[in-house]
């Protein structure tokens, strides 16, 4: 007969074998979407002059987009805004200038030199609507203009802005990618990366109480906002900034990662006229790129980006996200299926190499 201890050694090992096997099955199954969803498009004879934002913060988009250019165009040249643009684009005379820009990230008046130069240039807004007073007198400078939110198209257009297109930003999958979970690293069961806007710390004081009897991890800027900070305080980083990587480990870790917009009124935006928020954020690709279970808060866009309940898990008051927390932690072969499903839609639609093929063809044809 066994004794109680090898009995326990026993039932450790086979929880630590499954957690292997479908582990191992999970990565497997990303692999092969990935192999599948493989985007291969052909060299354009181009030469480009991109303008990184400068904003140590927004350095995954900048990389994504220069490793996606370098992969379709024949020449790439990178700067940072301080850089003399003008003097450089005189010399190779780049077949485009783009900028990736928040507010006036690259200045106006090289902007304005390139375009008497002859030299077209485009911009790409990060940050739509929540700057939008800034950005829409950025935006008739440029002779194309690119947003990551379809409500900011006409706004730009009646600015003056003949050429507009909706396009999002992307994942970066060279960061926000399937990784391998080790064993004994098992992550948090609930993950929330983001600083607490103004309607991120309401929300989070109404489901306090659910999440304080749960593994949890939150992290980022200005979570003392909340009135029941105290009662989650041990669950939460609060005032540190996780790099991107940290961010795709806790993504790939967690059983659930919410995903929760930020609002069109908060007092740290720009935008009196209160131009709304209709299309999906950067985060949403970023969770899909990891294989991750996403629970996201329903945006007029969403559905055009992700399926509701088959690739993507939503809701919309904190008794909706309680009730749907619970029922997807206590299915585990559900949650990874509609990851999976996540995984592919974003692998076959949201990469850099697909958004910045579609800008290209936007200017190019």
């Amino acid at each position: 007969m066994r004794t109680r201890k090898a009995a326990s050694r026993h039932a450790g090992w086979e929880d630590g074998y499954r957690a292997g096997w479908l582990e191992g099955r999970r990565l497997g199954a990303c692999e092969a979407i990935a192999l599948r969803t493989r985007f291969d498009a052909p060299v354009r004879e181009l030469r480009i002059l991109y303008i990184r934002t400068g904003l140590w913060s927004y350095a995954p988009l900048d990389e994504g987009i220069i490793d996606a250019l370098r992969g379709l165009v024949r020449e790439v040249h990178v700067l940072v805004p301080t850089d003399d643009a003008v003097s450089l684009a005189a010399g190779i005379r780049p077949d485009l200038v783009l900028s990736l820009n928040s507010v006036e990230c690259f200045g106006l008046g090289q902007v304005d030199a390139l375009r008497e130069m002859g030299i077209r240039t485009a911009a790409w807004f990060a940050d739509d609507p929540y700057f939008i007073d800034v950005t829409k007198n950025i935006a008739p400078h440029y002779d194309y203009v690119f947003t990551l939110d379809e409500a900011c198209v006409p706004v730009y257009r009646e600015r003056g802005c003949p050429r507009v297109f909706h396009i999002p930003l992307g994942a970066n999958t060279a960061i926000y990618a399937p990784k391998r979970v080790e064993a004994g690293a098992a992550g948090p069961d609930i993950c929330f990366i983001g600083s607490a806007f103004r309607n991120r710390a309401a929300f989070f004081d109404r489901i306090a109480a659910y999440l304080k009897g749960k593994s949890v991890l939150i992290a980022g800027y200005w979570w003392e906002r909340m009135a029941n900070f105290g009662m989650l305080e041990d669950k939460i980083r609060n005032g540190h900034w996780l790099s991107p990587h940290e961010t795709a480990s806790y993504y790939n870790r967690a059983k659930i990662v919410i995903n929760m917009h930020r609002a069109i009124d908060d007092d740290t935006n720009q935008n009196v006229g209160l131009v709304p928020a209709l299309s999906v954020n950067p985060r949403s690709f970023e969770i899909g790129a990891c294989a991750a279970f996403q629970l996201t808060d329903r945006r007029h866009g969403l559905a055009s980006a992700f399926e509701p309940g088959a690739e993507i898990a939503t809701y919309d008051l904190p008794e909706e996200l309680i009730e749907k927390a619970d029922y997807y932690l206590n299915r585990e072969e559900e949650r990874r299926d509609i990851a999976l499903r996540g995984y592919g839609r974003t692998m076959r639609e949201h990469t850099y190499p697909r958004r910045v093929a579609q800008l290209l063809d936007a200017v190019f044809g």
